[in-house]
């Protein structure tokens, strides 16, 4: 068997969603992960907010309602464009790493974020876990760490991180 490479899955709540809110926390988050895990950067991470085509949606909108378009459809993208305005929306970043990549999503509203990374190379599946769990105050969590084969199977160890202590717990596969 050839090892190439591992694979961390992240899905956690957080007590606070001001880090899980912002791009520029997200953005540092990413910074930071390649650094622990010496990962080498490609580019700097790419970090958006949810709905990235609110303008292109509102300029749409626009158009019609200077057109005198007028349907229950186009007053409720308006009302909808008014109420995402003050709203909270996810965020979205991704890191490509000459070794692989990191990507992570957030839904704000429940408090609640997904996490990706894989590299060929390599790393401590703690390392980014306790990172994880320090910068974005994580309140629950599952984790996964997997171990990636050419030529046999991958070893899978999922852990529960609950009332501040992380417990290793058997990979499930939920059932219809």
């Amino acid at each position: 068997m050839e090892f190439v490479g591992r694979h961390i899955m992240m899905d956690a709540t957080v007590r606070d969603i001001r880090k899980i809110n912002a791009i520029q926390p997200i953005y540092d988050y990413m910074e930071e992960m390649a650094r622990q895990l010496d990962m080498t950067l490609v580019y700097p991470p790419i970090v958006a907010r949810f709905p990235f085509a609110q303008s292109e949606l509102e300029q749409f909108v626009k158009k019609l309602s200077e057109e005198n378009v007028k349907s229950r459809t186009l007053e409720f993208m308006e009302e909808t464009l008014k109420r995402r305005a003050t709203e909270d929306s996810g965020v979205s970043g991704v890191s490509i790493w000459l070794e692989s990549h990191c990507t992570i999503h957030t839904w704000p509203e429940e408090k609640f974020f997904s996490l990706d990374a894989y590299s060929c190379k390599d790393f401590d599946p703690m390392v980014a876990f306790e990172l994880t769990i320090k910068w974005f105050d994580v309140e629950y969590a599952s984790f996964v760490d997997v171990e990636r084969y050419i030529g046999g199977p991958c070893v899978i160890k999922a852990y529960e991180y609950k009332n501040g202590k992380l417990k290793p717990c058997e990979p499930s596969i939920p059932t219809k």
